[in-house]
């Protein structure tokens, strides 16, 4: 008796030395992916505080820059605005945080900060900044927010709706609506996501207290002034290129060429400002510096025969005259930019309704 209960007793102490240790082995274990779960947790968080506090440093910084590139001046100070103009063109922190193509419009209502829910038309950043940014002029203090993965960033603006017709990137008052909503609205909101400006819009909300210039348009979207020089002047490679740029005589030359195939064809009646015809994406083709914007997007739908709408050029010789021409407009497009330090964009669908 006395035998068995030793042998028993030796038993459980063997037993309980290989099975205890493998039970807390495993109920240790247990444990560990929950710790590791909290540790990746955490750190993800902070991960995240890290980029959010980065994309609010960037945007901040950005938009003091431009505030001080154009401060609040006459808004018929056609010599304020060319100064604007110039500081924004080689502004590196905007220049470097724009996407290839950014886009800009109106904002449908306040609240909405999604480009896809708002009317907008892409741009080249360059034609964008110098042309159309440097119509407004900035005061006060940015304000950043940040609302489903976008850091918008809000610049209080006044509008230099004082300058002559020529000094605007088209007839905006072609439009009441639209020349309402340049005099108006109250900021620009600058969109950005991951590090990059993808687009920007005037506000929806508007000052009505401010006071507005009338004008009325003659039908015409382009036109000389007195001295026999086409208007809109700003629309011109002069303007949006430096002077020392050595690709711009050759990039007015081959856009002239393209422009005059381009209207044997029609093309100038659907692709303008006024988009007539509804067209999404729009193109507007009629200027040189808007031309410039898609000058790959307008090469990709002329190979396609997907314009002149329905079918495209059918004449084999005629398509591929076209072509060459669309083709040297690009190229050498594609060296003035980068002359001037732009970054370099491929064709690609780009959407955008409505001109901007």
């Amino acid at each position: 008796m006395l035998k068995r209960l030793r042998l028993r007793s030796k038993l459980l102490v063997f037993l309980a030395c290989i099975i205890l240790p493998i039970a807390l082995a495993w109920g240790c274990s247990s444990t560990l992916p929950s710790k590791q779960s909290s540790l990746s947790s955490n750190q993800t968080s902070t991960e995240a505080t890290s980029l959010n506090s980065e994309a609010i440093t960037l945007a901040t910084g950005i938009a003091k820059d431009i505030i001080a590139a154009c401060p609040i001046a006459d808004p018929g100070d056609d010599n304020a605005r060319n100064l604007c103009a110039d500081k924004l063109s080689r502004l590196e922190s905007l220049r470097n945080a724009m996407a290839k193509e950014v886009v800009w419009g109106a904002q449908k209502e306040a609240g909405k900060y999604a480009l896809k829910e708002n009317h907008t038309t892409s741009f080249d950043p360059l034609v964008w900044r110098r042309t159309y940014l440097s119509t407004f002029m900035f005061s006060g203090e940015p304000r950043v927010e940040q609302k489903d993965n976008l850091t918008i960033v809000h610049l209080p603006v006044q509008f230099r709706n004082k300058l002559d017709a020529g000094a605007f990137p088209y007839p905006f008052w072609h439009s009441h609506r639209k020349w309402t909503s340049y005099q108006q609205a109250k900021e620009i909101m600058l969109i950005m996501k991951d590090g990059e400006i993808k687009g920007a819009l005037r506000s929806a909300d508007k000052d009505t207290q401010r006071p507005l210039v009338e004008r009325e348009w003659d039908g015409q979207w382009s036109w000389k002034n007195i001295s026999g020089q086409q208007e809109p002047r700003v629309v011109l490679y002069q303007y949006l290129f430096s002077a020392s740029n050595p690709h711009v005589k050759k990039l007015d030359a081959t856009y002239r060429a393209f422009e005059v195939e381009m209207r044997q064809h029609s093309c100038d009646i659907c692709h303008s400002p006024h988009n007539a015809n509804e067209m999404n994406p729009l193109l507007i083709l009629n200027y040189p510096n808007q031309a410039l914007t898609l000058r790959h997007e307008t090469l990709r739908q002329i190979k396609e025969k997907l314009m002149p709408p329905p079918n495209g050029i059918q004449d084999e010789a005629e398509l591929g005259k076209i072509v060459k021409l669309a083709e040297e407009f690009a190229k050498v497009g594609d060296q003035a930019l980068a002359y001037e330090g732009e970054k370099s964009v491929k064709a690609e669908k780009i959407k955008s309704s409505n001109a901007s």
